[in-house]
């Protein structure tokens, strides 16, 4: 019986043991519960929320136009950029910057020089006056003024304005162009 006792009260400290570990354990250890907040800290995390999704509002969505260039087989060629400024003088300014090395690369060019810059444009008694630097008509031949003529032509008419074009050189209207003294009809036909 001796030994039975002995194992009863072995037994009996384990149990009590593995219970107070259990239990008692338990209170003084809790483990750091992420997903309990307050009630000022959800309110922060809202303001938060809140604040980025009006910044993403406030900022401007990109939008589609269509920008006229050349391409090889020396004929127009729409190429459609992702802009923020999708308004006249926007596709004006990226129908300035060029074709891009992937549109480049696929047999797209512009016939404009690249150092031209958009001085203004302005859409005023029924007609659209698209007003560049004079160097718009420096270099190339006839057909280069042309094309470069027809280029601006047709981003302009991609916006749909049905409005007659008048091109401005420095802030006067064209008559000639290039050293060829090339006849320019207005408005752009």
């Amino acid at each position: 019986m001796g030994v039975f006792i002995r194992t009863l009260i072995v037994c009996l400290i384990i149990c009590a043991g593995y219970y107070l570990y259990a239990f008692l354990g338990k209170e003084s250890y809790q483990a750091l519960d992420t997903n309990k907040t307050t009630v000022s800290q959800k309110t922060e995390n809202y303001e938060k929320l809140n604040k980025i999704q009006k910044e993403e509002n406030q900022q401007p969505q990109m939008q589609k136009m269509k920008i006229c260039f050349m391409s090889d087989e020396n004929t127009t060629h729409y190429v459609e950029r992702q802009v923020q400024n999708a308004t006249l003088e926007g596709a004006i300014e990226e129908l300035l910057k060029g074709p891009s090395k992937y549109e480049s690369a696929r047999g797209v060019y512009s016939e404009i020089p690249t150092d031209v810059k958009l001085m203004w444009v302005k859409d005023e008694n029924g007609k659209i006056i698209v007003n560049l630097t004079r160097n718009f008509e420096y270099g190339g031949g006839t057909k280069s003024i042309q094309n470069r003529i027809k280029q601006i032509k047709l981003t302009v008419d991609s916006f749909n304005t049905k409005k007659p074009v008048y091109l401005y050189l420095d802030g006067k209207q064209v008559e000639y162009m290039g050293g060829e003294g090339i006849y320019i009809e207005q408005p752009l036909n």
